[in-house]
């Protein structure tokens, strides 16, 4: 349970998980991931129908599954109605028998709270690292490519790394983020970031580090899309996030202090040192893991640096968020541009690459004597399609002055 794993107060009594303390904690993360409507209708159906479906328990006590349907009954006013219904399993059950036992009653849909995308992965953790089940097997248990053992196998490996990156992610700011903080993503964005991590990650760490921070930035302020994430790279917020920011009618004068430049002043003493970045090769760097901080942490309000300014979180919040999407906006409007100036090249180039495709093909059927008459003439027609097409080209070429030029 991800909110369990982020809570401080786990750190402590975690190390004994059967304590009274654990498990009141236990309990109320069990009930607080419920709806308070949810709940309440959970305890009327136990109080109205009864226990319908026994849990499931071990030999030593542990309960596998019916872990909210127990902290109901524990709140009936009649003692006589707080016992559970169980099946206990056999002293000989073994660990795998048990994780397989626990996926899939886990997985169940009937009075659960729906897996998030971290609880899923910290399952998927546990079954491997824990109960030592293949990735083989934990993809057919779970579904996943149904198909293909060995699809499935690497998608649930796959899922392990992406947890890995969740992790080094929720380390960046210098409050780590709560693991819960990741389940507004999909797998697909994690795809997207992990692919082009790991090819910037083998030829610049540095600015592999740079990216995960310019993505962190955007889901910490609500951009999330694939089509938005996958235009922001390791340069993104100095090139196209700060000068949008710069134009916001509340943050925008102090857009420049609030991303340190290179060679400007150094930062205060106190908190607003997280704001600002030591100097950098890039004459509109942008300190991300800086704004990060700003956008993340409890503190609402923002000191601005060198000033006696302060502004809101969420008007700073809400500033990136506008800067970055109107920046991914300028970028693809920039792409489409050089696209365009770079067409006519691409095409010639092309078109090269075709015409000695055409003279090998010529070479390999020229002394064949399947290839006929028919095909000979359909050829030689191609050809002078092709050679007064070449000719209108020049002939643009030249009233543009680009031959000769």
């Amino acid at each position: 349970m991800p909110k369990l794993q982020d809570d401080p107060d786990w750190g402590e009594v975690g190390k004994d998980p059967y304590s009274e303390p654990a498990q009141r904690l236990i309990q109320r993360h069990v009930r607080d991931a419920r709806k308070p409507d949810e709940f309440t209708a959970l305890k009327e159906s136990l109080q109205r129908e009864g226990q319908t479906d026994p849990g499931v328990m071990t030999y030593d006590g542990v309960l596998v599954n019916a872990n909210t349907r127990a902290v109901a009954l524990r709140e009936f006013e009649d003692p006589n109605r707080r016992y559970i219904r169980v099946a206990v399993l056999p002293q000989t059950t073994q660990p795998e028998q048990l994780a397989l036992l626990e996926l899939r009653l886990q997985m169940q849909k009937e009075l659960k709270v729906d897996y998030t995308l971290t609880n899923e992965l910290l399952f998927i953790e546990e079954l491997s690292s824990e109960r030592r089940l293949s990735d083989a097997q934990i993809a057919r248990e779970l579904r996943i490519f149904p198909e293909s053992d060995k699809k499935g196998a690497n998608e649930v490996n796959l899922r392990l790394r992406l947890l890995d990156l969740i992790r080094t992610l929720r380390r960046i700011p210098s409050e780590p983020l709560p693991l819960t903080f990741f389940d507004t993503l999909g797998y697909e964005q994690l795809r997207e970031v992990y692919r082009t991590h790991a090819g910037l990650l083998e030829r610049d760490p540095a600015e592999a580090e740079r990216y995960l921070q310019s993505f962190l930035l955007s889901v910490a302020v609500g951009v999330t899309p694939v089509h938005q994430i996958r235009n922001i790279d390791s340069g993104f917020m100095g090139d196209y996030m700060l000068p949008q920011l710069e134009e916001d009618e509340v943050v925008g004068e102090f857009a420049p202090k609030l991303a340190a430049r290179s060679g400007g002043s150094k930062p205060p003493a106190g908190g607003a040192d997280a704001l600002l970045v030591p100097g950098d090769d890039d004459e509109a760097a942008v300190d991300v893991k800086g704004l990060i901080d700003v956008v993340t942490n409890r503190d609402k309000r923002v000191e601005v640096p060198d000033s006696k300014f302060i502004l809101g979180r969420e008007d700073v919040r809400d500033a990136i968020k506008a800067a970055i999407i109107t920046g991914v906006k300028e970028k693809k409007r920039d792409v489409r541009d050089a696209d365009k100036l770079e067409a006519p090249i691409s095409a010639v180039k092309a078109a090269t690459r075709e015409v000695t495709k055409a003279i090998d093909a010529v070479r390999a059927v020229a002394s064949d004597e399947e290839f006929d008459l028919k095909q000979k003439k359909s050829l030689e027609a191609a050809y002078k399609k092709l050679k007064r097409a070449v000719r209108n080209l020049e002939t643009q070429l030249t009233k543009d002055e680009i031959l000769g030029s």
